[in-house]
């Protein structure tokens, strides 16, 4: 199969489940400060119905965490070659604008992966657990590659919008890809700050996860408001094809709350600033925006899951419903 940067939308997909099921241990599991632990979760204690749900979520973490490592080695092989060899890379380039956004892919999944690496080892290996910033340093320098691979693209395509005509009636929600990578970055970029223990590296993550809240916010109310606009003016929904990219709005949201929930509570443990009501109150209403755009989709799309969805072949755009 010939390589392409949505193909890392599997290990984005399959990091992002396995968070799923990190966060809810996070939360369910009672444990000590810092993350949750194989080790905090006493078997003996639970009900049965327990035992079961927390052995399927430690099952779907190990399994998906091997599968995002392993597909993220694979693909990353891949993207160097595609890149080196360049013709690949300038023909892909030269597409459509909502295609071309598909760059940002690889960055994105890169950002998932670091999460999952934070979120999982840790889990499952103890020496890690007791020694987390020795996974600092490496994520650091990772993600400063990121930022400054993903500012570059950015400002490539911005530099290639405003120079010719393009075909707006043809744009869709994967147009957002770029948005979708920049809130990820910011949500590694403040886990790192929190997690830092160096206050030049936490404050160096969070000054670059504040502009790139920033950025990606100003293109997120930008961009949705010209696709919410065009799927007005067009009366029409895009091709089938197309169609699930609408789903990538929700994780866009929730992305964007957490992550800027996370900055005000760093400038709460840093500055002394009460932020506990805004805080949670701007938490709840992403998480409330991003359910009602997921029910909204649904009925949007109704037809297509009536026709079309169970005999569907394979298409890059339905990793936005995942």
């Amino acid at each position: 199969m010939r390589f392409t940067p949505f193909n890392l939308q599997a290990p984005l997909a399959a990091g992002g489940v396995t968070l799923m099921a990190f966060n809810w241990l996070q939360f369910a599991v009672p444990h000590g400060k810092g993350p949750v632990r194989l080790a905090d979760i006493e078997w003996a204690t639970l009900a049965f119905g327990q035992v079961g749900l927390y052995a399927f979520l430690v099952v779907i973490m190990l399994l998906l965490t091997t599968v995002n490592l392993l597909l993220t080695g694979v693909f990353l092989k891949d993207l160097v070659q595609w890149v080196r060899a360049d013709d690949g890379y300038r023909e892909f380039m030269t597409g459509p604008p909502a295609r071309v956004t598909g760059v940002f892919v690889p960055v994105a999944s890169l950002a998932m992966t670091m999460a999952v690496v934070f979120a999982s080892v840790p889990f499952f290996v103890p020496a890690v657990s007791a020694n987390v910033q020795m996974l600092v340093a490496p994520a650091f320098v990772v993600l400063v590659v990121l930022w400054l691979t993903a500012f570059g693209l950015e400002s490539h395509l911005l530099a290639r919008l405003r120079s010719g005509p393009f075909e707006a009636a043809k744009l869709n929600f994967v147009w957002l890809l770029d948005v979708f990578a920049l809130g990820l970055l910011a949500l590694a970029g403040t886990g790192l700050a929190a997690a830092a223990d160096s206050r030049p590296m936490a404050a160096t993550a969070a000054l670059g996860s504040l502009l790139t809240l920033a950025v990606g916010s100003v293109l997120l109310v930008g961009k949705l408001a010209f696709l919410i606009y065009q799927q007005i003016k067009s009366r029409a929904l895009p091709e089938t094809q197309l169609q699930p990219a609408f789903f990538l709005l929700v994780p866009i949201i929730c992305l964007y709350g957490v992550s800027s929930y996370r900055m005000m509570l760093l400038m709460e443990t840093w500055f002394g600033v009460d932020v506990k009501a805004p805080s949670y109150s701007l938490l709840t209403l992403s998480y409330v925006a991003a359910a009602g755009w997921a029910a909204f989709t649904v009925y949007l799309l109704a037809g297509y899951f009536r026709r079309y969805f169970r005999t569907s072949e394979y298409f890059p755009t339905q990793w936005a419903m995942v």
